[in-house]
């Protein structure tokens, strides 16, 4: 039942804003954490007036529905008009080839909104540690976003705690739920790599966790639950 299931299926969710994940020890190995700070691009900033005061994009906090801006407010949507990933090791091309795809929507972030010098005026920075590129059709995604990690446990039945969910952005308890990337429209070789980084890495997911049936050893089922992913993301390489 849970192959039929369709994108179609996933729309029906609410998109929520919370994420917990990874904190990077470099730009290409985080360790995935209960933290924070994870953004993602909801519109592009196509106001006519002055840069910095315009231009650039607006953010939100993922499962979330306030974000602290770099004025210190709560908003729904924060502006940053510029992208500072100087933590992240990158040249300047990098970063803007990655820019590119966080001011589409294509990528995550974890970050800091805070306030930059930029000549007479003030601009509005998004100052980033951790950088995450999707994976999959680029639809928007659907449903809750989730760190996602292997536990290092092996079982011989189901169902096993191998992995660990935990939202990002949120307290909350962590998940031990099956993983499916089939339904997020990335190619095999994706697919084989997110599930690859889940032992290392770990990935970044945003789907619904839904109850599913799983087979025992002795023929029988028994309730377990799957995380089914409309959209999951790998640590970012420009």
């Amino acid at each position: 039942m849970i192959k039929r299931l369709t994108l179609s299926a996933l729309s029906a969710l609410t998109l929520l804003g919370s994420p917990m994940l990874a904190s990077a020890q470099d730009a290409t190995t985080p360790t995935l954490q209960t933290r924070e700070g994870y953004l993602i691009v909801t519109r592009l900033d196509t106001r006519k007036c002055a840069y910095p005061m315009c231009g650039g994009y607006f953010v939100k906090a993922v499962n979330q529905a306030l974000t602290r801006c770099a004025d210190g407010s709560l908003q729904k949507e924060c502006h940053a008009v510029q992208l500072n990933a100087n933590a992240l090791g990158w040249t300047s091309e990098q970063r803007a080839a990655f820019d590119a795809e966080f001011a589409q929507g294509h990528a995550l972030v974890r970050g800091l909104l805070e306030p930059a010098p930029a000549g007479f005026y003030t601009a509005e920075q998004l100052t980033i540690t951790e950088a995450w590129q999707g994976q999959g059709l680029r639809n928007k995604p659907l449903g809750s976003f989730y760190g996602v990690k292997s536990t290092g446990i092996v079982c011989i039945t189901t169902p096993c705690p191998s992995l660990a969910a935990t939202k990002l952005n949120v307290i909350a308890p962590v998940r031990h739920p099956d993983l499916d990337l089939s339904l997020t429209g990335a190619s095999d070789k994706q697919i084989q790599a997110g599930y690859e980084a889940l032992g290392s890495t770990g990935i970044l997911a945003v789907g619904a966790i839904v109850p599913v049936r799983l087979p025992t050893l002795n023929g029988g089922t028994r309730k377990g639950s799957k995380l089914l992913a409309s959209e999951f993301y790998l640590p970012a390489k420009p």
